[in-house]
């Protein structure tokens, strides 16, 4: 039998029945979310490396890719600062917690539809508990797992093109969902697009419109790239640093089997170092082997065969980088644009989703030979809840480390101390290290949330320093600090002021900065030297402002040269998807008022006499 994503669900028989079995998969999706992110939906902000919400982000040069460095949370931030001027950070950040799991659930579930209910289950358990999405929640990567949440809608979406033309809107509209990080929109349009615009039934232009519109989406962070004049490129440490890392005794392949394998080890769960998560990973992989066939059926041929190509490439890549971490350097580093693959983990979203997709299929070939109701049932729910217990800690916001909090109430009175100066002039943000561990956070380790809460442009380290662990698993917590370099020149500029102990008034006029906010109690603390020529203008707690004298000159650095071009592009874009969503709804309601139409015309010639 070939089972299409379009069918309706059948349950297999004897396996699941009853009234309620609509809701089932919903509700397990539901539970699911819940359980992963535990205390994480309390009140407050989930501080946890590189995620960090504030109430109200201001939309400044860098949120669209004009800053110093390199725009690699573009239009990440930009859509925030937007949304933040209606709703609060944390609201927002509740809504994404929330999305991340439920969209790829329910969308792997969306791809099983014509598998039955069981499939579809086990299909949504396999989504969202696994070590690619724990461990990028973890290191706080919010923007590309809501890429990777969207790429089962826009493969369901660009099979529908395939095959009779329709559902052109609908997958523009998840390429662009995933296209908050560069990285996001290049998994979704890389997965998705070519099914349906190699062969199939749509006709040439509306391919080519197809993929014109695909780019379209995507030039919100390709315009700044390009202004860019290093966009893409990366180094030899940045390379070897972000290359997978083994997590076991079984090495980096099996790693990247299972999904997992991040270059943070402090961002992994200890349970992956253990035999737990050999044995998650191969049952995986058998029963998607035994389920590829029936995958080939239900999505079709060329859509089956595209899916495997990116994905078995995204692990051979993946895997390449930490065996050969040589060849990938060089690699990284020499060809254009090869630095947008520069942190190979993230390569193994496409891999993870069609596993996923594939197991519940096998699974399903499985049970559907035993005729016993009551056995079925049984594989049914160890094929939901064996994910679990082999990877336990990921439950209750992984063992704590996702839990909210709240800022202390200087920080608002900070920002609106800032915010009421005419002075011109950007901010420093000391001490001159890119992450802290605040005690209101429980002493998690969390990005530097001042540049977010500035409603100025801010100058701050931006050099990253990675844990290299020293063992073969995450509960070996022995290595070394290795220090990945920044690309904002005016950063670069102050660290090598402090360096050298020079006071930074004295080179805070050529960077067109005026003011130095100091969070005490982190480290490094700066060296008295360094405000030495700086005025104490605001201080509550651990925080406190200094300003350089105002007879010192200071020139607005204000919007850069193309800032109106990108703004007129992302304004472009929003219309775009505007119309694109109210052409849907549009449609959407008429086709469900022309079948309440036809119901109550169909009631009507039933009650005549």
């Amino acid at each position: 039998m070939v089972i299409h994503p379009d069918t309706p669900s059948v349950a297999p028989r004897g396996a699941l029945a009853g009234g309620w079995i609509g809701l089932i998969v919903p509700a397990w999706v539901l539970v699911l979310t819940v359980v992963l992110l535990g205390p994480s939906l309390a009140p407050g902000f989930v501080l946890s490396y590189d995620m960090v919400f504030v109430p109200r982000q201001d939309l400044l040069p860098s949120s669209i890719g004009l800053g110093g460095g390199l725009p690699r949370a573009v239009p990440q931030d930009a859509v925030v600062a937007i949304v933040t001027t209606v709703i609060d950070g944390a609201w927002l950040q509740h809504a994404v917690l929330l999305a991340i799991p439920i969209l790829a659930g329910s969308g792997v579930a969306r791809l099983l539809r014509g598998a039955g209910h069981g499939a579809q289950l086990v299909g949504a358990t396999l989504a969202i508990w696994n070590p690619f999405v724990v461990e990028r929640l973890v290191q706080g990567h919010w923007a590309l797992l809501l890429a990777y949440a969207a790429t089962p809608w826009a493969i369901a979406a660009a099979i529908r093109v395939r095959r009779n033309g329709f559902g052109a809107g609908a997958l523009i509209g998840w390429c662009a969902f995933g296209a908050l990080v560069p990285s996001g929109g290049i998994l979704v349009a890389v997965t998705a697009l070519p099914i349906a615009v190699v062969g199939g039934s749509a006709r040439a232009a509306r391919k080519t419109a197809l993929t014109a519109a695909a780019i379209a989406v995507n030039l919100p962070w390709i315009v700044p790239a390009v202004v860019h004049a290093r966009s893409g490129a990366a180094d030899d440490v940045g390379a070897e640093v972000f290359a997978l890392r083994g997590e076991g005794v079984w090495g980096p392949a099996v790693t990247a089997l299972g999904g997992g394998g991040l270059w943070n080890v402090g961002a992994v769960p200890t349970s992956r170092g253990t035999a737990a998560a050999l044995v998650l990973t191969l049952l995986v992989l058998a029963a998607a082997v035994t389920g590829w066939a029936s995958l080939r059926q239900m999505l079709g041929r060329a859509a089956a065969w595209w899916w495997t190509m990116i994905a078995v490439t995204g692990w051979v890549m993946a895997v390449a980088s930490a065996i050969a971490p040589a060849i990938w350097a060089n690699m990284i580093t020499t060809i254009p644009g090869a630095g947008l693959a520069r942190d190979a983990h993230k390569l193994l979203a496409p891999l993870v989703l069609l596993l996923a997709v594939a197991a519940a299929l096998g699974l399903s070939r499985g049970w559907q030979r035993i005729s016993d109701p009551t056995a079925r049932r049984s594989i049914i729910a160890a094929g939901m809840l064996i994910p679990l217990g082999l990877l336990p800690d990921a439950a209750l916001g992984v063992s704590g480390r996702l839990s909210a909090v709240d800022y202390p109430a200087q920080w608002q009175q900070m920002r609106q101390f800032v915010a009421q100066q005419s002075d011109p002039g950007d901010v420093i943000v000391l001490p001159w290290s890119t992450f802290r561990d605040f005690d209101f956070n429980a002493g998690r380790t969390m990005l530097d949330p001042a540049p977010r809460w500035l409603p100025r442009s801010s100058i701050a380290a931006d050099f990253l320093p990675v844990f290299v662990a020293g063992g073969a698993g995450p509960e070996d917590r022995g290595g070394d600090i290795v220090i990945v370099p920044g690309d904002d020149p005016r950063s670069r500029d102050v660290g090598r002021a402090l360096a050298q102990g020079r006071p930074l008034a004295q080179v805070m006029a050529d960077l067109g900065a005026r003011w130095v906010v100091v969070e005490a109690g982190q480290r490094p603390e700066p060296e008295p030297t360094a405000l030495t020529g700086l005025d104490l203008v605001w201080a509550e707690q651990d925080l406190a402002v200094w300003k350089l004298s105002d007879a010192v000159p200071i020139e607005s650095r204000g919007w850069p040269t193309g800032a109106g071009l990108v703004i007129g592009i992302d304004l472009a874009v929003l219309v775009g998807l505007a119309g694109l969503f109210a052409g849907w709804a549009l449609r959407s309601g008429g086709r469900a008022l022309r079948r309440l139409d036809v119901r109550w015309q169909r009631e009507s010639a039933r009650k005549a006499p």
